[in-house]
């Protein structure tokens, strides 16, 4: 029986070991950002860690650098487009729906992100949050070290100055095909998201769903892929908001959240 558990044990210790090399090989086949977080994030971060360089409008110059045969710029509604474009004349009110099994360590999670002032989502039956946009490029030396292509600053606060969402956008190319590419710090580590741009109808759709696309966490010791994804679906509206985004994120396959984002112009 001894000798059968150390056989056990050896197989999943290999099996254990070959996940974790695969995990650490594909992140390797990907630019991710190298910038770790702090035991706090929150809307100063950035001046903090003094990252944040030339302020811009938008979260890119312009929606034509992701042109592709499967993705045409000229189809996409003016406001979703401004959106990518002039980001900083928007603001959005957050709301965010639990799935189940993950909903009951929602609830203890808000907890956490609410003091890290990161990912700094509704839990589950608490009031969406309004929040303002606030973007920078990545000042230097930090954006030379960087290995994704225009890498900026993006930071959303609650009207009272309490972080919810700093993350680091950028984009790379891959197969001719150009990617965004955003790192969202945490404590000692980032998550970083690759995704695909995609038509949807006169909006935009965002996917993991592409050969380099995933989720990844990067850590002092190494990056790693993880089994999740995500996608966003941004639509333009008839009603009071410019545009609807919706964000969708999968764990091991099941529905683990969507993200809301209702968004009016200033």
């Amino acid at each position: 029986m001894s000798r059968l558990r150390r056989i056990l044990a050896g197989v999943v210790l290999a099996a254990v070991t070959g996940i974790v090399a695969r995990t650490r090989r594909r992140a390797r086949e990907v630019p991710l950002s190298p910038i770790l977080g702090d035991g706090r994030i929150g809307g100063d971060w950035a001046d903090r860690r003094d990252l944040r360089g030339a302020s811009v409008v938008g979260e890119m110059d312009s929606l034509d650098a992701y042109e592709s045969e499967s993705f045409d710029p000229d189809r996409v509604d003016r406001d979703v487009r401004a959106l990518y474009e002039q980001t900083s004349e928007f603001e959005m009110t957050v709301d965010a729906t639990w799935h189940r099994p993950f909903r009951l360590g929602a609830r203890a999670a808000s907890r956490l992100t609410s003091r890290v002032e990161q990912l700094n989502l509704p839990g589950p039956g608490e009031e969406p949050k309004r929040v303002e946009s606030d973007l920078a490029r990545l000042a230097e030396p930090a954006a030379s070290r960087d290995p994704r292509d225009d890498p900026r600053l993006w930071i959303r606060t609650e009207p009272d100055g309490t972080g919810v969402f700093t993350a680091l956008y950028a984009s790379y190319e891959h197969e001719g095909k150009r990617r965004v590419d955003i790192a969202v710090p945490l404590p000692s580590a980032n998550l970083s998201t690759v995704l695909a741009v995609d038509n949807d109808d006169a909006g935009i759709e965002l996917t993991t769903d592409c050969p380099d696309g995933g989720l990844y966490l990067t850590t002092p010791v190494g990056a790693m892929s993880l089994p999740a994804d995500q996608w966003f679906r941004v639509q333009p509206t008839a009603g009071e908001a410019a545009a609807v985004a919706r964000q969708y994120i999968r764990f091991c396959g099941v529905p683990l959240v969507t993200i809301r984002y209702d968004v009016v112009r200033r």
